[in-house]
């Protein structure tokens, strides 16, 4: 069971937010991170265990324990805490620019127009059972090979198999956890290709376009907001 503070992601969400609309400035994503830190240094912690602890925490802000007067005051508060950081953290490094440009006769302008800041993408885990048209039975030993944008995806982890060949052990189910990628924008779109062949049955391929988010961190470990399931597919006898 793995330990989480729920406020982490909201103050992340936030913190993108308030800067989309800070033309003034360039953020890398050290940058993002230490006006977060400021903030989280600065709020208490709300811990959760469990994907029914994050869903409780939901829940709590759509309503039911908070008025929306409440809820509006957090929120505001929240977004004023945020731009004092991103002050606070400009200043710092407009300092710390200064000694380098009198030690480096490197000047504020160059070391402010550093790298832009990087997303993450964390591609959903997929997963779905393929099985006889004909009978519904699930079909053993089809190969089922997931591509991202017409490239083989690579798995997080080596425990995740592509191609993954079905088994009489998980009856027919297939699951994939792709790599995560990285870019400069906020979304991307993923297309989503899943083709599966067993020499008893005719080819079938399965297709999905989905926008993926641009986030802060990897996340190692199975999101319950973050799942895609294909259903259950047919595949026709060859014969």
């Amino acid at each position: 069971m793995r330990l989480r503070n729920y406020n982490e992601d909201l103050v992340l969400d936030t913190v993108k937010l308030v800067m989309k609309d800070r033309t003034d400035m360039r953020p890398t994503r050290s940058f993002i991170l230490d006006v977060a830190a400021y903030v989280l240094n600065r709020t208490p912690p709300k811990y959760i265990t469990s994907e029914r602890g994050f869903t409780h925490e939901i829940l709590r802000a759509g309503g039911g324990e908070e008025s929306e007067g409440r809820r509006l005051v957090n929120v505001i508060e929240l977004i004023t805490q945020i731009n004092r950081a991103i002050e606070v953290v400009a200043r710092r490094r407009r300092d710390a620019a200064a000694g380098t440009a009198r030690k480096h006769s490197r000047s504020s302008t160059d070391i402010d127009s550093g790298p832009q800041l990087t997303y993450f993408y964390n591609m959903p885990h997929i997963f779905g059972r393929i099985v006889d048209a004909k009978d519904g039975k699930p079909v053993i030993s089809a190969q089922a090979t997931l591509w991202i944008n017409d490239r083989i995806a690579p798995p997080a982890e080596g425990g995740w198999l592509n191609p993954y060949l079905t088994n009489e052990q998980t009856s027919g189910y297939f699951s994939f956890w792709p790599q995560v990628e990285t870019g400069d924008v906020d979304s991307i779109r993923a297309q989503v290709t899943i083709g599966f062949e067993h020499q008893r049955y005719k080819p079938l391929t399965f297709r999905r376009s989905l926008k993926v988010p641009g986030e802060f961190f990897v996340y190692d470990y199975i999101r319950g907001d973050n799942l895609l399931d294909v259903g259950t597919l047919t595949m026709q006898p060859a014969g």
